[in-house]
């Protein structure tokens, strides 16, 4: 093509103004009526771009409205290059305009609403566009009342062919899907162009996007898994009705939104202008109070399409995704995760917090382990950090950073495949039972043990023992006195997560091995999962005892089990024995020459009685050779049967050295009270390390002299928590000392978790205030609050008196209840803390002291200007308090 050349003997090319990878544009001169036209001419005619660009044509040619661009005509160039001539329009696009900032109220509506009656018509026809966003709205002359929609180059319209797309691949632009055309749906109806109207809705009033990511996988999850802020949480001065029609226009259910671009047109229409606009009601007062959300642990689990997957299908291949989407889904789902399919390809594994933070690490890497046993061949990466509670879930802080992991991991690749790598507060909240290896700069989850042998590692040493001689000696000289005695006894361990259980086991079996002559272990551990089944507890520790491993094959499970007994049990008893402790491990024996397994597997009573004697047999046959001990890790996770045969063991074996040491949380004692008391079991209870121990452990890590200084800080933020030690001296190495690591949060939010819902929303509230605040303070935050009050007392520690006048005691806050407050409650409590300070004749906060960590800025851009920023917005809120606004809605 050359300017000067005649297209169809009706259009003069003039001069080239555009060029893409599908073709090029001109700037050409209409002979038949004088007039600039745009010719669009696609270079590469092949497969099915010419039948999409075809479609396009006709789409345009059927659509005839004031706000879409209009269709002249198309055909074949002389160099048999399809074209399409549309009218030439001077101006620039929305995209540009918006990369100056946001528009005004007025002209937002003026662009939208003209924007939804082109879509109108376009839907009036059957035709969905596919790709609403900014670039696609051009402002004639510069002016939002001119708007025209273009580029109806992926639109669908009835009776389209099915082949011009395919399923799973991506059509539109990230940042302005729908949640279904981010899932790959192929299908699509007119509100996939509302919800994209609604996000550039959010931008024009907001000079933001409603939807922001570094990456397509991180935008395309945030499209599933987050809701926008409503405008007015942005926008103060947005009208009520266009704040609810925006969060309408962007609901994740395609039935939630309206139906059309025509209603959204009408409703828009609805909404007054000028000075009617300016006096409309605002949302002010019905903002949350301060404290009612919290941000909690989220894990996200996000798997690559296997190598051997293509990541968009046709009709041919869809099956291998939705094949890949049900193993994935069946392995999680009974970890109580939820599962999404990007139109990438990827997918997304979702748990929420629930109960301790180790816990969830635990199940999200087992979900990780199970889906690469179904999946082999396919990369993940697992992630952890925190969203919000409110009715969005805000992970996109979370997904970036899987996508990063992911990114990283295709970049490294590894001689042995896809790998399943994890991020830092993952590793960190993993205990040692999960096996870690280092590839370069990337952790990998390599499978998960019976049981951690060895201590966990602090600075790339075993963190030391200390501040629990004390209980040492009484577990040894209690396990030593029954064995030397021959007499059974049992021991309960209790103690929060994170306070020393699984340490101070390790010590105490390594010194009963070197001082107990003969002595057998058995280690069982409960499993969150499998609470309730049957002897699973001993089970699982038999399995260990044996030798047992996962994918053995029957047999060989069967001759190690065999082998065992025949050690301890003579005769014929042995292979009765063996037979039913066979059941009880899940490795069972063939009943063809066996008449009374083969009964028992026809009578549940009989079967249980069956497995019972023959445990009690094999375990009273060991104790006749030496002790023995079963150790029962995490018991408040035992099942019922697994309790009662200790206890029975007990009981039966009374005159044998033998033993049952359990490890477990405080909350076993609801779940199974008066836990052995006829035996007489004994109870450790470990309370925090003491301040001398916690010196210990913190000086041995920072061997710096210069550090010496954080020890007493550090341990005071630890109050006598092991894990929050190791975890805080990691912070201070790696330079953020000032902030609560996530792992030290997340154990955080298992506390709160424990008060009753209004007193948390209460310590929530009350930590704008700092580590301490009084019954005045809070009454600034939220009322009628005294019985919670009173029930944060038992989960704080007495202060200093306050400075509110009203003599009221303090209490300290649990640390990290600030850091579960949502940004807009921090800042909206910072400024009711400026009012209540001013108000008692207060000092201004101390924003350096107190501030610097919890508060996030929504959009800090770049750390300069974030640092510019910070002073005028703590003016500003002080400003507001003092107006009144600080409290709006408190």
């Amino acid at each position: 093509m050359r300017a000067g050349e005649l297209v169809d003997d009706r259009f003069a090319l003039e001069a080239q103004v555009g060029a893409g990878g599908m073709g090029t544009v001109w700037r050409a001169l209409d002979r038949a009526t004088g007039e600039a036209v745009a010719l669009k001419f696609l270079r590469d005619p092949v497969g099915g771009n010419a039948a999409r660009f075809a479609q396009e044509a006709r789409i345009l040619a059927a659509i005839e409205h004031r706000h879409v661009v209009r269709y002249l005509g198309h055909g074949l160039a002389p160099t048999r290059e399809p074209y399409l001539a549309m009218e030439w329009l001077e101006g620039e696009d929305l995209a540009a305009r918006l990369s100056r900032g946001g528009l005004t109220l007025e002209d937002s509506l003026s662009l939208v609403e003209r924007a939804a009656f082109a879509l109108g018509a376009a839907h009036a026809r059957g035709i969905v566009h596919r790709d609403v966003k900014p670039s696609n709205l051009f402002l004639v002359g510069g002016e939002v009342t001119r708007v025209k929609l273009l580029d109806f180059g992926i639109a669908r319209q009835p009776g389209a062919l099915a082949t011009l797309t395919q399923t799973g691949a991506i059509l539109g632009t990230p940042g302005y899907l729908a949640p279904e055309q981010a899932q790959g749906e192929r299908e699509v109806g007119p509100q996939a162009d509302v919800f994209a109207l609604g996000a550039v809705l959010f931008e024009c009033v907001t000079g933001s996007a409603a939807f922001r990511g570094m990456q397509v996988m991180a935008l395309l999850a945030k499209l599933l898994l987050e809701e926008p802020p409503r405008l007015i949480e942005v926008c103060a001065d947005v009208p009520r009705e266009l704040s609810e029609l925006c969060h309408r226009m962007l609901a994740k259910d395609p039935g939630a939104r309206p139906a059309h671009g025509a209603a959204v047109a009408e409703a828009l229409a609805r909404i007054p202008r000028g000075a009617a606009l300016r006096a409309a009601p605002r949302h002010d007062a019905a903002r949350a109070p301060i404290g009612t959300t919290e941000r909690r642990l989220v894990s996200i689990l996000a798997i690559a399409p296997p190598q051997d997957e293509p990541a968009g299908q046709d009709d041919a291949t869809a099956p291998v995704a939705g094949a890949s989407w049900k193993i994935v889904r069946d392995a999680v789902q009974p970890l109580g995760a939820t599962v999404d399919v990007l139109a990438d390809g990827t997918m997304l594994v979702v748990l929420a917090g629930a109960g301790d933070a180790t816990d969830q690490a635990a199940r999200a890497a087992r979900c990780a382990l199970r889906v690469h046993a179904g999946l082999p061949r396919a990369g993940m990466a697992l992630v952890t950090g925190r969203g919000d509670t409110t009715e969005r879930q805000q992970v996109g802080e979370i997904v970036e950073r899987a996508a990063t992991l992911l990114g990283r991991m295709r970049a490294h690749g590894s001689a042995s495949g896809p790998v399943m790598v994890l991020d830092e507060v993952t590793r960190a909240l993993l205990d040692t039972r999960f096996e870690v290896t280092e590839s370069g700069e990337l952790s990998v989850l390599v499978r998960e043990r019976m049981l951690g042998e060895h201590p966990r590692l602090l600075l790339g040493r075993p963190s030391p023992f200390v501040g629990r001689d004390r209980e040492m000696q009484r577990l040894l000289g209690f396990l030593e006195d029954a064995f030397e005695d021959r007499r059974a006894v049992a021991a309960t361990v209790t103690a929060p997560a994170g306070m020393g259980k699984s340490r101070l086991r390790l010590e105490l079996m390594g010194r009963l091995s070197d001082r107990v002559p003969n002595l057998a272990i058995v280690i069982g551990r409960g499993d969150s999962l499998g609470a309730k089944g049957g002897l699973g507890l001993l089970g699982s520790g038999l399995r260990g005892a044996l030798g047992l491993e996962a994918g053995e094959r029957p047999s060989a499970q069967q001759e190690k089990i065999l082998s065992a007994v025949k050690r301890y049990v003579a005769g014929d008893a042995a292979e009765r024995v063996a037979e039913f402790l066979g059941e009880l491990v899940g490795a069972p024996f063939p009943d063809e020459k066996s008449p009374r397994l083969r009964a028992a597997r026809h009578n549940a009573q009989l079967m249980a009685e069956q497995v019972e004697s023959a445990c009690l047999e094999f375990m009273r046959a060991v104790t006749r050779r030496g002790p023995l001990l079963w150790v029962l890790e995490d018991l408040h996770w035992g099942d019922p049967a697994s309790v009662k045969l200790c206890d029975v063991a007990l009981r039966e074996l009374e005159d044998e050295p033998f033993g049952v040491l359990a490890f477990a949380r405080p909350e076993l004692h609801e779940i199974f009270p008066r836990l052995w008391a006829e035996r007489h079991a004994q109870e450790v209870r470990l309370g925090p390390l003491s301040k001398r121990a916690a010196d210990a452990m913190v000086s041995a890590a920072l061997r710096d002299p210069a550090a010496a200084r954080q020890v007493a800080a550090l341990v005071e933020r630890a109050e006598g928590n092991a894990f929050f030690i190791e975890e805080l001296i990691r912070a201070a190495v790696d330079g953020r000392s000032d902030t609560l690591p996530e792992t030290v949060l997340g154990m955080v939010e298992a506390r709160l978790s424990a008060l009753p819902l209004e007193a948390r929303r209460l310590l929530r509230a009350a930590s704008v205030f700092g580590d301490r605040f009084c019954k005045r303070e809070t009454n600034s935050t939220r009322k009628n609050n005294i019985e919670q009050f009173q029930a944060l007392r038992g989960y704080a520690r007495p202060g200093r008196r306050s400075a509110g006048g009203d003599g009221g005691r303090c209490v300290r806050a649990i640390g990290g209840a600030r850091a579960v407050l949502v940004a807009d409650h921090r800042g909206r409590g910072f400024g009711t803390r400026c009012a209540w300070g001013r108000s008692y004749g207060g000092a201004e906060p101390d924003v350096g002291s107190f501030h610097r960590a919890p508060l996030r800025l929504q959009k800090a851009g770049p750390p300069s200007q974030v640092r510019r920023t910070r002073p005028s917005l703590v003016a500003s809120a002080g400003v507001q308090a003092a107006r009144g606004r600080g409290t709006a809605g408190l």
